[in-house]
Order: C-alpha cells, then structure tokens, then sequence
C-alpha cells in the first residue's frame, strides 16, 4: 500500500485503503501500531482545522462521495480509529472525548458528518468504550436537529442502550442517575428537549423497561408543564395507554382461540359430552356455541387475575404520588385555560379517570362537567365517558343528583332521535351500577316504561337499566319487572359502609372438600346400597316397568322440551304439596292421576326421608341416617329434587364457623397448597356458575332471568370506559334514492333475463352434460339394458291405475 507513509503525513488515504489497512490491522495489531499513530495525529489535525474554520452554513444534502475536505477526512478516520479502539486502548483512550468536542458544535457541522461522529459514539458505547452517562447530553441535543434520520439515530440507541443494561437485572443505580438527568431535562424552559426527553421516557415506559413509580410520576407531571406542547403529549400518552393494553389484551385473546390448549378451563366432561354427542344438530350446535361462549369468558377472567396476581397494573396514573393534588391542579388549569376544545376534553378524561382509579372526592368536577351535557354537544360521548369515570361509590349521591337529572331531562324523554335516548339509558345504567344510590323509584320506573319502545337499541337500553336494579334493589321495580325468585330484601350498600372481611376469601371450601370425601369414604356407601335396593324393589312392584337412573333421567330431560320440563316441574311442586299434607287418601287418588315418573321419584325419596322426620346435619366423618335427628345442627326441610348428600352439604354450608377452618396440617394456618386449592376450587365453582348461566345445565334450566353481573367497585374504577359502548347503532331508514342506488348495485354482477333456449343458444363453451352422457362410450351390455328400458317406458307410458274401487252392488 503505497499512498500511506509518513512523509505523507497520512494523506491521500481512499475508503478501500483505510478498509484494507483496517483488517490488516485487526489481524496483527503490534505489527501495525505506527500506523495507528499516524493516523491519530492526522486526525487531530483535522479536527484543529475544522474548529478553526469559520462556521458555515450546513448543507441540507449529504456530502457527494467524491467530495474532499476536513470534514470527509474526520469522518473517514473517526470511524476507522472507533473500529481499532478494542485493539489499542492505550492509544485511544481520548477518542470519545475528542468526538464529544467536536459534536458539541453540532450546529455548524455538516449533515454527513453529524451521522458519521454519531455512529462512532454509538460504536464505541456498545464496546464498552464510553458511558451513557456521558453521551446522553449530547444525544438529547442531537434529537432537537432538523435531521430526521440523525433524530431517530439518536432515539433509538438510547432506548436500545438502556433496555439492553436492564435486560438480566434491574440496574437501579444507573436507572437512577439517567433519570435524574432526564426528569431535569424535562422540567427545563426548553421546549423542544422537554418533549423530547418526554418521548424517551414515555416510550421507556411503554416497553416496561422503566415501569416504576418515579417515571410514571415524572410522566404525569408533565401534564402540569407550563408549554402546552408537552402537556397535550402527555395528556395524549395517559390516554392511549389504555387503548393499547385493550388492544393487547383482544390480541392474546384472540391468540388463544387460535391455540385453545394453551390455558386450561374447568368444565366437566358430562357437559362436553352432552354438547356434542346429546340431542338434535341443532341443538348441538347451540350448545356447543354456548359451551365457547363460556371457555372465553373464563379464559379472560384467568387471564386477567393471573396479571394482577404477578405484576399488577403500570398504568401512569395509578403510581402518581398525590393523586389528590395532581387531580385538583390539573382541574385548576383546565377551568382557567384557552386551549381548543379537543384538549379541554382530553384534561377532563384524564382527570376523570383519577378520579375513579383513586376514588377521590372532587365535587367542583361535576358541576362543571354538566354544562357539556348536551345531544348537540361535540363528542358527547367522551364527556359522558368523562362522567361515569368520575362516578365511584365514596361520591356523594346529592353530588351527582343534578347530572343525572339533566342527563335524563335532555336526552330521554319523547321527542328525542332514537340514538339519543338509548345513549342517555346507557350512561344512566353505567352511572347506576357505580352509584346506585342515586336512583329514585319514580325516576327508575319512567325509565323502565322505555323497554316497550319500537326501536330495538332503545328498548335494549331500559332493559339494561331493569336488569340492574334486578340485582342491586328488586323492590324499587314494577312487580311485572322484578322477574322470578326476586329478593325483595336486597338493597345495596348504604353511603360510606364498607364490608370488612372476617376471615380468608374461599376458605369455607376447604371444609366442603373435606365433608365431601368423608361421606364419600363412610356415609354414603350403604346410603347407595339402599337406593340401589329400592329402585330393585320398585322395579319388581311395577308390571314390565323400568326404572331409569338419575342420569338416564338427566339426560332424558335435556333432550325434552322446555314446555315439558315446566310440567316435570309443576308435578314436583305438587308432590311436595301432597307429602305435606299427610293424608293418605288423598295420597292414594293424587298417585293414580301423577305420571309413573313422579310416582316412582316419590318412592325413593319416602325411603331417603320422610318428611315426618326432618334431617339434620351430621358430623363429618360419621353416616347421617334419615329419622335420627343429630344432637348438633339445624333442620333442614327435604326437598324432593336434593338427595341426602345435597342435604347435608346445604346444612353444612349454612353452619360454617372461621374458626373451625383448618389447613392441611390441622393447625388452622393455610399453607401455599391450601391457597392453591381455594383457588382451585373457585375457579370450579365459577365454571359451574357460568355454565348454569347459559343454560348448559339441569339447574340453569329452572334459574331467574339472565342480569347484569354487578362487578367489584374496585374493578369498575381501575377499567377505561369506552365511549364506544354508550353508542347506539340505530338503522335510519334509507331514502328512495339510497334504496334504488343499493337495488342497482346488486345487479351489476347478475345474469340478464332470458329464456333457457336463448341463453343455450348464446352458448359459447362446450358440450352440457346431457349431451356428454349421450356420446358416452358404453359397453354392449349397457347398451342394450339401456335400450330394453326406454322401450319398456314407451311401452308403458300411456297405461295408468284404473282401478276406482270396489262396486257395491258386485259384493
């Protein structure tokens, strides 16, 4: 290589030279360590002329490649000296901080030159070369530079940078030193490297690299920023962090339909089998859509406490510091400010959303949130959105009784769109779920009279609000309205109680567990043997009679009718009529007209217990027998639907002490396995609940009206409420126009009208395939087969049944 020497001082050195030498160099260093330092002192010497020089005006464009000058030859040989730093570190040791100086001019320096000294850092950093520390100021500086390609460069690497030192373990002192720069970066009068400085942390964030409280806090400060630049991106950020863990979590759900062993649901394997081996295809097909139904929800409640259970939630605004305060600066500025609109509706959803995480009290809220309660108002629903989120059980009812009552007085009432009335009951249910309370008797059945309504949205809406009051306080409602087996009792929880726990959630299933398998073990064997002795007696009484079993009888009634299951019901319910009654005559003439079925029932529960002598609750591990009341219990009833095991599980459940409850070692502390199996057994308990809620079992046959689930207070609060829901999807009928342009359209792609010679005729493809079947190519057999059949039918074909009957006066 002839061009580098020292007499040349290092000039006249193209890309491939450097490139070559590079390599060279990487292969034998000490053999080339002279080189080194001789391309050292020319790029020291670059680098005086180029501080030297007058600044000049920088030139939107990159340098062309075979342009010349100190700024190509800093370039050329920063990167080469940035490659050879891991082989000599002795020698350049000062690199970084030569290339820091000259990049703190980074105005006057040109665009290709900027990138190239910006590479070499980032080179450097991830051979350990140099701290972030030390290049971050330099970086956030580079990101306020017109350059587009230099901005993301530079963002990228510092999230890069930090997500690639947090990646094993958190590393909380070099977190703590990078955001004590950034958090003063973000607070500075410097607008433009506070958004920035913003971005890293929010993206940051976003990542879960730093998801702890002093960045979401910082975060959240911004909004409070005296530039309304930074305030609307923080506001926006708060905002669209909810959007996207919805989206995130409609991504996994739908992941896990594609992979439906991925999480495991407890469903037994009778209902199953019974979805799709029991009853007609139709009925197969509703079962099995209802058996989906319930495997999603379940899917998505496992899913969602297993993530509060291991992380919890790192939203921004549930980690703020003073929530109280922050919530009432915010509320300040948004009153006193002149922004647009789109950004004073931004402020009341972030305020309203603290509101409701951290179920604060800020009165003044309401009132001024009413003034945009309007059908005309632009996008009413984010206010009304706004509204529910700021609605919680610790806020006073009286607080909230004049948004209510305008909500009701301007958008449901007669004259009212459709959309605008089912819109106002929707806000008024979700309002009422959180705060039910507020409601009136008066109020709730005016509302209710909207179930009638012709439009279907509408209607759906006052259901929605009568399903509601069904679960929280039946006895404000229309005795019509109530449903079946309405508690009148209920009533939510006045203002300002608080249900205190008293032992462990789920503990009393431990006890179940434990009497089931002793009366599995113990009691119930000889009660089988009598049943079993019973239905053989019954079975030799009756004249070719037989006798199914609970199971042929289950699955007997799931493939009836829901008319006859009402009879099968309404034929129990006077059996107990009669076996209260104790007469036998009257027993004797209501067996003749019962069907057999409830007579032989009847039979098999005289055996189990006559109602003569109540059973009580036995103790567990000992046989309970019918007819010998227990010294300690209450007495329960027999029914004639429950067997002695439902019976004795019933009276148990009723009776059950904290103290009694024990762990697996007997010293009344829960281990981790008794947690695992409480969670276990909630998670059954559940399944069945579900699956009785959709009818896909013989109970959930006979249950009341399907409500509205009423969910934790705690978890209404912590969700985002989508204004999307509030919305109704009313169908304007279409004009003449509109119909005639959709009449049209459909007979674009459509066959015109003709006769079948025509369109036979204007046939251009091949042969049909009657014309195919008669140039068929056939064996002789089938030929003449084929001939004898068309003379048989021609023979035949003007012949017919004569026959009118037989002639009376010819018998």
């Amino acid at each position: 290589m002839g061009g580098i020497t020292a007499a040349s001082g290092g000039r006249n050195i193209n890309d491939g030279d450097l490139l070559s030498l590079q390599a060279r160099m990487k292969k034998d260093p000490s053999g080339y360590e002279e080189e080194l330092l001789l391309q050292l002192r020319h790029f020291d010497a670059c680098i005086s002329i180029l501080l030297l020089q007058a600044p000049v005006q920088a030139p939107t464009g990159p340098n062309q490649a075979g342009e010349s000058g100190p700024a190509k030859e800093v370039a050329d040989v920063a990167m080469f000296l940035a490659h050879m730093a891991p082989f000599y570190p002795q020698h350049l040791k000062q690199l970084p901080q030569k290339l820091l100086q000259v990049l703190s001019n980074y105005q006057t320096l040109q665009p290709h030159l900027r990138r190239q000294l910006t590479q070499a850092l980032i080179l450097l950093r991830n051979r350990k070369k140099v701290e972030l520390l030390e290049i971050l100021p330099i970086f956030m500086d580079l990101q306020c530079v017109g350059d587009r390609v230099l901005r993301k460069l530079a963002f990228l690497h510092i999230i890069h940078d930090v997500r690639r030192t947090n990646l094993k373990h958190k590393n909380e002192q070099f977190n703590r030193s990078l955001q004590n720069q950034l958090f003063n970066i973000l607070k500075s009068d410097d607008d433009v490297k506070a958004k920035r400085a913003l971005v890293v942390l929010a993206e940051l964030h976003r990542r879960k690299v730093w998801n702890d409280d002093r960045t979401a806090n910082a975060i959240c400060s911004a909004c409070l920023h005296k530039s309304s630049r930074i305030m609307i991106a923080s506001l926006r950020f708060l905002l669209g962090y909810d959007q996207e863990k919805e989206d995130q979590d409609d991504d996994e759900s739908s992941d896990e339909e594609e992979e439906p062993g991925k999480s495991s649901v407890n469903v037994d394997r009778e209902t199953i089998y019974k979805a799709y081996h029991k009853g007609t295809s139709s009925s197969k097909k509703k079962k099995q859509a209802k058996l989906q139904r319930v495997m999603r929800s379940m899917k998505k409640q496992q899913r969602n406490q297993s993530r509060k259970m291991e992380q919890g939630s790192h939203a921004p605004l549930q980690h703020v510091v003073d929530p109280q305060e922050f919530a009432e600066k915010l509320f300040t500025r948004l009153r006193s400010c002149n922004e647009k609109f789109e950004v004073k509706l931004m402020m009341m959803q972030v305020i309203s959303r603290t509101v409701g995480i951290h179920r604060l009290m800020l009165l003044n809220f309401y009132p001024f949130l009413q003034r945009y309660i309007e059908p005309h108002q632009r996008d009413v629903t984010l206010v009304l959105a706004a509204v529910v989120q700021a609605c919680h059980d610790l806020v006073p009812p009286d607080a909230i009784e004049p948004v209510i009552r305008q909500l009701v007085n301007h958008f449901v009432h007669d004259r009212a769109r459709p959309e605008v009335i089912a819109v106002g009951l929707n806000v008024v249910r979700e309002i009422c779920i959180r705060v039910p309370l507020i409601m009136t008797p008066e109020l709730l059945q005016d509302l209710a009279l909207y179930k009638k309504n012709r439009e279907k949205a509408v209607a759906a809406a006052a259901r929605s609000v009568i399903a509601v009051y069904r679960e929280l306080m039946p006895s404000m409602l229309a005795k019509k309205d109530r449903g079946r087996n309405a508690d009148l009792t209920a009533k939510p929880k006045a203002y300002g109680e608080v249900s205190v726990a008293t032992g462990v959630p789920g503990a009393e299933l431990l006890l179940e567990e434990d009497d089931s398998e002793n009366s599995d073990g113990e009691g119930l064997e000889d009660q089988d043997e009598d049943e079993e002795e019973v239905r053989a007696t019954l079975e030799e009484d009756e004249s070719g009679d037989e006798v199914p079993s609970d199971m042929d009888e289950e699955e007997e009634e799931e493939e009836e009718g829901e008319g006859q299951s009402s009879e099968d019901d309404e034929v129990e319910e006077s059996d107990e009529e009669e076996q209260q009654e104790g007469d036998d005559e009257d027993g004797e003439d209501v067996e003749e007209k019962t069907p057999l079925r409830a007579k032989k029932k009847r039979k098999i529960e005289e055996v189990e217990g006559t109602p003569e002598t109540p059973l009580t609750r036995a103790t567990p591990g000992t046989p309970g027998t019918p007819g010998t009341p227990a010294t300690t219990g209450t007495p329960v009833a027999p029914s004639t639907a429950q067997s002695l095991r439902n019976l004795k599980k019933l009276a148990a459940a009723k009776s059950v002490d904290p103290l009694e409850i024990k762990g697996k070692d007997g010293d009344g502390i829960l281990s981790n396995e008794d947690f695992q199996h409480i969670r276990a057994m909630k998670a059954k308990r559940a399944a069945k609940e579900a699956l009785s809620d959709h009818g896909l079992t013989k109970g959930g046959k006979k249950r009341k009206e399907t409500a509205i689930k009423i969910r934790d207070p705690e978890d209404l609060s912590g969700r985002r409420v989508n204004p999307a829901v509030l919305e109704a999807n009313v169908k304007r009928r279409a004009e003449k126009e509109e119909r005639l342009a959709l009449v049209k359209a459909g007979r674009e792609d459509r066959t015109p009208y003709g006769s079948r010679i025509a369109t036979k005729q204007k046939k251009t493809g091949g042969m049909s395939n009657k014309q195919k079947e008669k140039r068929k190519a056939l064996p002789l057999a089938a030929i003449r087969s084929k001939v004898a059949r068309n003379a048989e039918r021609k023979r035949t074909r003007g012949r017919g049944n004569n026959f009118r009957g037989k002639k009376a006066w010819k018998s």
